[in-house]
């Protein structure tokens, strides 16, 4: 339901923590929405606001993008292993191409 109102469609790969073995920061969950989208861990891009979200992304191992929104301060999520730290996604936004990615909008 709080998909639906996200206006995520049905189409939508979603892999949620009582799917994998272990919580983060154990890289089971990004392992296996990697996994699901048929693409190579070490190819994929995880974006955080949490420290143990990017400590999970250093261990998959996956390039982990720390965000400011999560109460979490940059040099903590540098010392987790973020390549670069963006205010919020908006800014990320902004930036994708820091990240190599390209951004479909």
């Amino acid at each position: 339901p709080a998909l639906d109102l996200l206006g995520v469609g049905d189409d939508a790969t979603i892999v949620t923590r009582d799917q994998v073995a272990h919580a983060k920061p154990d890289p089971d969950l990004f392992r296996a929405a990697a996994e699901r989208l048929g693409v190579p861990i070490e190819s994929s891009v995880v974006i955080g606001d949490s420290v143990w979200d990017l400590l999970a992304a250093r261990r998959a191992p996956a390039l982990g993008v720390g965000l400011l929104s999560g109460g979490y301060g940059r040099e903590e999520l540098e010392r987790a292993g973020a390549y670069r730290v963006y205010e919020d996604p908006a800014d990320l936004l902004t930036h994708i191409a820091e990240v190599g990615v390209r951004a479909s909008l």
